[in-house]
């Protein structure tokens, strides 16, 4: 006698078919595997990234918000771009110093926000020659 017969089971999955809107009916039980749907093998960034923290979409959304506001005044993008990647490297589980950069830079995009801003300034170390 052979192997036993396994049952094969239809389930519905209310996904739109590619006719139209309706249930799709997949076979479940023994049998040649079936491929994905096409949306579902599209590689879209949604399927593929993982979910950010609250923390890591505050920090995306202050950068993207001092995107737009240094857009409109001259060297100011490739300050920002430069002072985030500076930044990118601190480790996530370095909660309280994310925290106070977050701070800190909610401050500068007030400042920046403001219509007065024209040109931006730093503090650097002073370089000493001839000592």
């Amino acid at each position: 006698m052979g192997a036993p017969a396994r049952a094969v089971r239809m389930v519905s999955c209310p996904l739109p078919t590619t006719a139209g809107t309706g249930p799709v009916h997949v076979k479940v039980g023994p049998g040649p595997p079936v491929p994905a749907p096409p949306h579902a093998r599209s590689g879209s960034p949604s399927s593929t990234m993982a979910r950010h923290s609250q923390l890591q979409r505050h920090v995306l959304s202050l950068y993207r918000q001092f995107l737009r506001a240094g857009k409109g005044k001259p060297g100011f993008l490739p300050r920002i771009q430069a002072e985030f990647r500076k930044n990118a490297g601190i480790p996530r589980t370095n909660v309280l110093y994310i925290e106070y950069l977050l701070r800190r830079g909610q401050r500068q995009l007030q400042q920046l926000r403001d219509t007065n801003t024209k040109q931006m300034g730093t503090f650097g170390k002073p370089k000493v020659e001839g000592w």
